[in-house]
């Protein structure tokens, strides 16, 4: 029973670690290394694993070029993929626009208000509107005045029609006057009928809305000139807000826009520019713009404070990307683009109209289905920065390397041996670069560090 328990396990084993081996072959055949390099000079290359100079391991290079980067190009494992949470988005094509949000006050429409008042002075009899806020209609009584001008100004056109008649000049001067002060051709008309004069006259609405103002009460005596109602109609308001400096140029008359309520969260209310002011606040920096707004049902009441989104841009057709994948470099405009885990190259672009929705238009540098890192970019960005300066440092010492490279041979403990200038018991070598050696104290020209005394062998 031990003996077969013994076989068993020892059968699976021998599986396990074939298996293993196999899948350690596998992948080592999939991918042949070519060489070796210093992580920090890659112009170093060995052909087996080891250190460089530098007292750092080795790195592959495999033939399929994955582990070495290119230009702009940052490898990262796809376990540190997770944990800096990099998640990324498809570039797109579709409509695009940029709203303007303000605050504005729901006010009267001028055009849709009217003033009641006389040219002439009296009494008023009787009150037909006497409530503020009262409907109206047009045509509709609103008071009987008595004016003792009036009935004089009567009775001087029933005794001049009377005398010489219609074609009459006096008729047409007493006529005259009556119409000018706003006497209706029905009240003329009456006069001539009746032939008597009128002890009252009744003043009519001129428009049909809502009384907003009434400075009238019965019994009052009332000058020539004084405004009396103020009636508005409400079934169109307008809407006035103030959009700030900066916003200015984008706004145009006729562009939709939408109002939505404090109180009524939800429901939007559809209008659009109807004036644009020609000044701007010295003191706020805002320019005023004017909205006109439908109003069915009277929900809109003047004095109410309401949220004005203003459609200032849009566009159609249009390739964008999401905003927080762009990086803002100076003058540069930049995102990162993956075509698998863990590899990711910046782009850079040009952007155009930053719109809504966290969405911004690519002009050029991109094109459909692209896949951008819209999180972790940043440390992406780092990585990549890392990467170019290690290139321009590793470009300035070869620069210095190549005219230094006969100075350096000749420093090395063997050629010395052999000019015969080995002279005192101790050389100056470079703690970084052990192939610089010379007799006297100094300065590495490869890194600059200071020159360290060694014992000679």
């Amino acid at each position: 029973m031990q003996r077969n328990r013994w076989k068993n396990w020892l059968a699976i084993s021998i599986t396990s670690l074939l298996l293993v081996s196999l899948t350690f072959t596998g992948a080592a055949t999939a991918r042949k290394i070519k060489h070796w390099v210093a992580p920090m000079d890659p112009t170093y290359i060995s052909e087996k694993p080891g250190k460089s100079p530098m007292g750092m391991n080795l790195v592959p290079v495999y033939d399929d070029g994955q582990e070495s980067n290119t230009a702009g190009t940052v490898m990262v494992d796809p376990v540190m993929v997770q944990n800096m949470g990099v998640r990324v988005a498809a570039v797109e094509r579709g409509p695009i626009s940029r709203h303007i949000r303000t605050l504005g006050e729901v006010d009267v429409a001028e055009s849709e208000m009217s003033v009641v008042n006389l040219r002439f002075s009296g009494w008023v009899e009787h009150l037909y509107a006497d409530e503020t806020g009262q409907e109206v209609k047009r045509g509709q009584w609103l008071f009987s005045i008595y004016s003792p001008e009036l009935v004089s100004a009567q009775k001087e056109y029933l005794l001049a029609y009377n005398v010489s008649g219609p074609a009459g000049e006096l008729t047409k001067s007493a006529a005259e006057r009556l119409r000018l002060w706003d006497i209706p051709e029905s009240v003329l008309k009456k006069i001539i009928v009746q032939q008597n004069v009128n002890r009252n006259l009744v003043v009519m609405a001129p428009r049909s809305g809502y009384i907003l103002q009434k400075n009238v009460v019965a019994g009052a005596r009332v000058k020539a000139g004084k405004d009396l109602y103020r009636i508005g109609n409400l079934k169109k308001i307008w809407v006035t807000a103030e959009v700030y400096e900066f916003d200015a140029p984008w706004i145009k008359v006729g562009q939709p826009a939408n109002m939505e309520l404090s109180f009524q969260r939800g429901k939007q209310y559809a209008g659009k520019v109807e004036y644009i002011y020609p000044t701007l606040n010295r003191k706020s920096r805002t320019l005023k713009v004017r909205l006109e707004f439908s109003n069915p049902g009277v929900g809109l009441k003047p004095g109410m404070f309401a949220t004005v989104r203003i459609e200032a841009q849009r566009k159609d057709e249009v390739l964008k990307v999401p905003t927080e994948a762009i990086i803002h470099s100076g003058e540069r405009q930049i995102v990162f683009i993956t075509s698998e885990i863990g590899k990711y190259q910046a782009r850079e672009i040009v952007t155009g109209l930053v719109g809504d929705g966290h969405q911004t238009e690519v002009l050029s540098g991109l094109s459909q289905d692209d896949m951008v890192v819209t999180s972790g970019q940043f440390l992406l960005d780092s990585e990549a920065q890392l990467q170019e300066a290690v290139q321009k440092l590793l470009g300035a010492r070869l620069q210095v390397k190549s005219p230094a490279k006969a100075q350096v041979e000749s420093m090395l403990p063997d050629a010395k041996h052999k000019h015969g200038q080995d002279s005192g018991e101790h050389y100056f070598t470079c703690p970084m670069h052990p192939m610089i050696v010379q007799d006297g104290a100094g300065s590495c020209p490869i890194c600059g560090m200071d020159l360290v005394p060694k014992p000679k062998p």
